[in-house]
Order: C-alpha cells, then structure tokens, then sequence
C-alpha cells in the first residue's frame, strides 16, 4: 500500500473543508501532480489557487468576458 500523503502537522490550522463535485478525470490530475510533488491533493489544489493570476477586473485572464451573464439593472430611488 502506498503512502499516504498529508500536510505537515499544524499547518491546516485554521482551513476550512470545502466539497465540490468534479469530473474523475480532473481528481485524477489534481491527484497524479500533487503526488509527484509529493503534497496532498489539498495542498495541490492549494498552490493551483495561488498561483492564479487575475487581470484587474477579479478574474484570470483566460476567462472569456463575452460569455460572462450581464449585471441587472439597479433600479433608481425615487
């Protein structure tokens, strides 16, 4: 059996659990690259998040603008 991967202990002080569905394929890459690195795959995820660049409008930019949903009108006070 192999070795389990973790965080060094007290360095998940603080973190919260997150729980998303995604497709096998991506855990299997998220997976695959953080055992290479020899990281849990929370930390892989981790450093994938830091590692983002983001334009100055708050997103990365390879995020297709045109296809972003259009904020609704705000109605005026009277």
């Amino acid at each position: 059996m192999g070795q389990t991967l973790r965080r060094a202990r007290g360095t998940g002080i603080g973190n919260v659990q997150v729980n998303y569905t995604i497709p096998p394929e991506s855990k299997k890459i998220l997976t695959e690259f953080s055992r290479r690195m020899g990281i849990s795959a929370s930390e892989g995820l981790e450093m994938v998040l830091a590692h983002l660049e983001f334009e100055s409008d708050g997103l990365p930019g390879w995020v297709d603008r045109d296809q972003l949903p259009e904020a609704l009108p705000i109605a005026k006070a009277s």
